[in-house]
C-alpha cells in the first residue's frame, strides 16, 4: 500500500455476508481520527488520543479531519461533527439554530422539501464564503473605490438576482 494513504476501511465480509473494498485518504489532504470502543478519539497524525473539542480546534484550523471507527473502519465524522454543532449550541450564549428552524429540518426529511434544502443550505453557505473571501480581499486592498456600503448593497442585489435565478430554476425542474 502507498505511503501517502491511510487505510481507513478493511477489505472484508461482513456479518451480512456483504463485500467492501478499503477506502483509502491521502495523508495530505485529511487528519484521520479514529474512534475506539472506549469512546475515546485517536488522532493518528499526532499519535495522541484528543477530544471532540481538540476536533473543533482542527476544524477551525482548516483541518480536514475524517473520522472512523477503529474497529469497523466505519465513517463517522458526521456523527461526530453533529456532536460537536450541539455541544457548541448548549453553551454558546447565541445558538444559530433555533427550536422552529430544527422542527422544520427534521419534518423536512423524506420528503420533496429535503433535496430542496439541501440545496438552499449549500447555496447560502457557498454565496456566504465567496463574499466572506471579497469583502477581505476589498478591505485589504488601501483606497478601495468601492465604499463599504456600496459594496454591500450590491452584494445584496447580486444574491437577490441569485436566489431568484435559483428558484426559478427549481420551479422550472419540478415542472418538468
Amino acid at each position: 500500500m502507498n505511503d501517502l494513504c491511510y487505510t481507513a476501511i478493511q477489505a472484508s465480509f461482513l456479518d451480512n455476508g456483504n463485500f467492501f473494498m478499503e477506502k483509502q485518504y491521502d495523508k495530505n489532504e485529511v487528519r484521520l481520527i479514529k474512534k475506539y470502543p472506549n469512546r475515546r478519539l485517536y488522532d493518528t497524525q499526532d499519535s495522541c488520543y484528543i477530544t471532540a473539542e481538540g476536533v473543533h480546534k482542527l476544524i477551525i484550523e482548516h483541518e480536514n479531519v475524517v473520522v472512523v471507527e477503529n474497529k469497523s473502519g466505519k465513517d463517522i465524522t458526521r456523527s461526530v461533527l453533529m456532536q460537536i454543532i450541539n455541544d457548541l449550541e448548549e453553551t454558546s450564549p447565541r445558538q444559530m439554530f433555533s427550536n422552529e428552524f430544527l422542527a422544520q429540518v427534521i419534518k423536512s426529511y423524506g420528503t420533496d422539501m429535503q433535496n430542496t434544502l439541501v440545496m438552499c443550505f449549500n447555496k447560502t453557505l457557498d454565496l456566504y464564503l465567496g463574499q466572506k473571501h471579497a469583502t477581505a480581499a476589498i478591505t485589504k486592498k488601501p483606497n478601495a473605490a468601492i465604499t463599504p456600503s456600496d459594496y454591500f448593497n450590491t452584494t445584496a442585489r447580486d444574491n437577490i438576482h441569485r436566489w431568484q435565478k435559483s428558484w426559478d430554476n427549481l420551479k422550472s425542474s419540478k415542472k418538468s
